[in-house]
């Protein structure tokens, strides 16, 4: 069994919506997007399936979705049986899609690339595209570029080996076929609201998680006005 990590964390606690914003920012960025029954959607870290739920609800339009942690996908299985949802569910990885070129109207990634190998990640985004498509994606931040040691500090409780500042974004969003893109919303995590985190199943924790969550919690009372997020609205070249 490898290292509990951060996404073991959330997997655990059974958290829906992790990314700064929650849910109430997932179905505000949605209203941007064209979607309409007969649009093909592919979102990239489906979790506990709540997105998607909620996409399939609000359009009745063909969903499929992938995730690469096995506590997600069976959350996210147990809930699409439940609620009767014709979603698609595969385990997958962001950097190597099991889908064919050019398929699909839209793709959504919440908090998501930013934990895999970003270039390789937003290139298979781009090839199951369909031309025009468009590409929605809430991801952590850096309000400015990070010392060794700040990287390290972040790495140790995130997993991510390069957390990105706005600019470095923008470059490998346009590197990999997004030249039309936008920023619709972003802060500090200063600024963002977060939910309480007192009902969780903390018991339910391994002594590796318990101490992970600590992490958690000094990095981001330390770093609370360097991390952030953005929410990127993209295109695929036409």
């Amino acid at each position: 069994m490898g290292k509990f990590n951060y996404i073991d964390l959330i997997a655990t606690l059974g958290i829906e919506d992790a990314h700064p914003g929650g849910f109430v920012l997932t179905k505000e960025m949605v209203k941007f997007l064209p979607i309409k029954s007969n649009s093909s959607v592919l979102e990239v870290g489906c979790g506990t399936g709540k997105t998607a739920q909620y996409l399939y609800e609000k359009y009745k339009c063909s969903i499929d979705t992938i995730d690469i942690n096995d506590r997600m996908l069976i959350k996210a299985k147990k809930r699409f049986n439940k609620n009767k949802i014709p979603v698609n569910l595969f385990q997958a990885s962001a950097e190597k899609l099991p889908f064919q070129e050019n398929v699909y109207d839209f793709l959504i990634s919440e908090s998501v690339t930013s934990f895999t190998n970003v270039d390789k990640s937003l290139s298979e985004y781009a090839r199951v595209l369909k031309e025009g498509g468009y590409f929605l994606a809430i991801e952590m931040t850096t309000e400015k570029p990070l010392t060794v040691r700040e990287q390290k500090d972040i790495q140790d409780v995130y997993g991510i080996s390069k957390t990105r500042t706005v600019k470095e974004w923008e470059n490998s969003l346009v590197r990999a076929g997004f030249s039309e893109y936008k920023i619709i919303r972003g802060e500090t995590i200063v600024n963002s609201s977060t939910k309480p985190m007192n009902s969780l199943p903390f018991d339910k924790l391994p002594p590796d998680g318990i101490e992970l969550l600590h992490k958690f919690q000094k990095l981001i009372l330390r770093y609370k006005d360097v991390l952030g997020y953005r929410v990127f609205l993209c295109r695929k070249q036409r």
